[in-house]
């Protein structure tokens, strides 16, 4: 785990303050001449600086993992959301018999076939025992309805299969 180096500035007396020594020729050597070390300051060696870099790493990973479980928890989310289709299936034939069969396009591909398909009825100008779904695919699933009705809405709610 990172631990952070407090820095301090070095504080000295004089902090511009050069002393000019004459070597002849028209040389001069400039060297500091600080005066008094009020305070000493933080090192700035390898230790240091490395222990900075361990720290950019450790937030930079950090900042991964919490981005991949936002985007995990997005995921989860759009699978409870789900998907809404309402759809119309007539039926031509006489009770019981029934023809009303119809395979329905998802409006987003899922990636797997483990989603819940939940049926409401609409509308219907005639009584509806059970609606059934069936043969579900990556890109549509096929319903069907059993009752007397000629013409029935029902509203299909898909949930799941998307992450």
């Amino acid at each position: 785990m990172y631990t952070p180096v407090f820095w301090q500035d070095r504080i000295v007396e004089h902090p511009r303050r050069v002393r000019v020594t004459d070597l002849g020729n028209g040389i001069k050597e400039w060297a500091p001449d600080p005066g008094e070390i009020s305070q000493k300051g933080t090192q700035q060696s390898s230790t240091n600086f490395g222990n900075m870099d361990f720290g950019n790493v450790e937030n930079a990973l950090l900042g991964a993992y919490l981005a991949m479980n936002v985007r995990l928890a997005h995921n989860y989310i759009d699978d409870l959301r789900g998907q809404i289709i309402t759809s119309t299936l007539k039926n031509t034939l006489k009770f019981p018999a029934t023809n009303a069969e119809v395979t329905i396009p998802l409006p987003q591909m899922v990636n797997n076939t483990e989603y819940q398909v939940e049926a409401e009825i609409v509308e219907a100008d005639g009584p509806v025992e059970h609606v059934e779904v069936y043969g579900k695919a990556l890109n549509a699933f096929k319903a069907s309805y059993l009752g007397s009705a000629k013409n029935v809405t029902i509203k299909f709610h898909v949930k799941g299969g998307l992450y």
